[in-house]
């Protein structure tokens, strides 16, 4: 007992030294105690003093570049930055409020959440299968009935619903080391639905990883194409898809750049055969910005950004020397955001592995997925690597003669 009381008057004496001149300690962490949204309809505002967040929650499809927002201070609190209470701010990325209390100088961040709203998907173009067992009622699984340019076409897409209680996006695999999508579905907890990844070659990943916010495999692509007839080396910047510090999810064209991964509006423009462009860098391309996703995977071409078609497969030297065969008929994997906040799997069969089947092409499966309504996307690896699993059970029948290839990486849904 003696023991015990001379303990817990330690840990009484260091909780006062702590808090700073042998005042009383401060145990209260609370800073703001309302946030009203003036300028525009929020349907709820989360306050979390502790974490030093704000969540505002809103209907997707507003303009959110300006929103005034009046704050309600604890007692002894003042702004910092910006200086009055009542403020406009721009919440198309997360902005920050900066505070003072008792010289402490806190930061708080504030991020915009969305409501759910149902992604329409067209019962002309495409059924709802039932055939997979069990599903979480955030999840729904199509196979499309429309032939293309006359093609047969067997084509699965998985939707799900990705927000706050619902459906986890996650990267799977490490830089080396290959698995069945089948082990990578019984080795990572038996997720929902399941996807093949990235490239690779002999067993290591060509493509940026990130997994938790770690990463485990760079983008930093280079590949020899010949110029005025020699072997050359090109430095491309290439499509990725990722997780964004605001639940939503973004496609990128990335590079990194000793050890900061920056992403870019635009890809270097290189074309093989003519002269190369500079190995890309924080200025080059031009609007280079650090790019910090929770969750990515490298890949491409990139198809889909900001709602415009892209497959700029050139510029990222997805050309016929690449294999990826961007205007032939292939088996593909595709993954795609809808600003509804839903992420689209996509797979399609393809080099007849069901009779007449033959596949799409990059614009084929970029087009579907604009008529979903995603607004980004970019091409996975295809051919004998496509595959998606729902439940563990396959959709298509995968090309390669032996069933599913070994692959590097993987996008589950849990």
């Amino acid at each position: 007992m003696r023991l015990k009381i001379i303990l817990l008057t330690f840990l009484s004496l260091l909780f006062v030294r702590c808090s700073g001149n042998g005042e009383q300690p401060d145990v209260d962490f609370k800073y703001i105690t309302d946030v009203e949204v003036i300028s525009h309809q929020a349907h709820n505002v989360k306050i979390d003093n502790f974490q030093r967040t704000i969540e505002l929650l809103f209907e997707r499809g507003g303009d959110l570049s300006k929103v005034e927002l009046k704050l309600t201070l604890a007692n002894g609190v003042e702004m910092v930055a910006p200086q009055m209470v009542t403020a406009m701010y721009d919440l198309t990325s997360v902005a920050e409020i900066r505070l003072k209390k008792n010289n402490d100088v806190a930061t708080f961040k504030i991020y915009v959440r969305f409501k759910s709203a149902p992604l329409a998907v067209s019962t002309s173009h495409w059924e709802k299968k039932e055939g997979f067992g069990t599903l979480p009622d955030y999840i729904s699984v199509y196979s499309y009935k429309k032939d293309i340019s006359g093609k047969l076409t067997r084509a699965f897409i998985a939707v799900a619903d990705i927000g706050e209680g619902k459906g986890r996006f996650k990267v799977l695999g490490e830089k080396k080391g290959v698995a069945t999508l089948t082990q990578f579905y019984t080795n990572n907890t038996k997720p929902s639905v399941i996807i093949n990844g990235g490239f690779f070659w002999n067993g290591t990943s060509l493509n940026l990883l990130i997994k938790n916010g770690v990463t485990i495999s760079t983008s930093e692509p280079m590949v020899n194409r010949d110029y005025n007839g020699q072997a050359t080396p090109y430095y491309p910047t290439q499509g990725a898809f990722g997780l964004e510090e605001d639940g939503s999810f973004s496609a990128q064209w990335v590079y990194n750049v000793s050890g900061t991964l920056y992403a870019y509006p635009q890809p270097a423009p290189n074309v093989a055969g003519e002269q190369p462009q500079p190995r890309p860098s924080s200025t080059f391309p031009v609007g280079a910005k650090v790019w910090t996703p929770a969750e990515a995977i490298g890949a491409g071409p990139l198809l889909i950004k900001n709602g415009e078609y892209k497959n700029l497969w050139e510029n990222e030297l997805f050309d016929a020397a690449s294999g990826v065969g961007p205007t032939y008929n292939h088996p593909r994997s595709a993954v795609g955001y809808h600003p509804n906040g839903y992420v689209v799997f996509f797979v399609c069969e393809g080099r007849n592995k069901t009779p007449n089947t033959p596949g799409m092409t990059l614009k084929n499966v970029a087009d579907i997925l604009l008529e979903l309504g995603c607004t980004e996307a970019i091409n996975l690896d295809g051919g004998g690597s496509s595959c998606m699993l729902v439940n563990g059970v396959e959709t298509i029948i995968p090309s390669d003669a032996n069933g599913q290839r070994t692959v590097t990486s993987a996008l589950a849904i849990y």
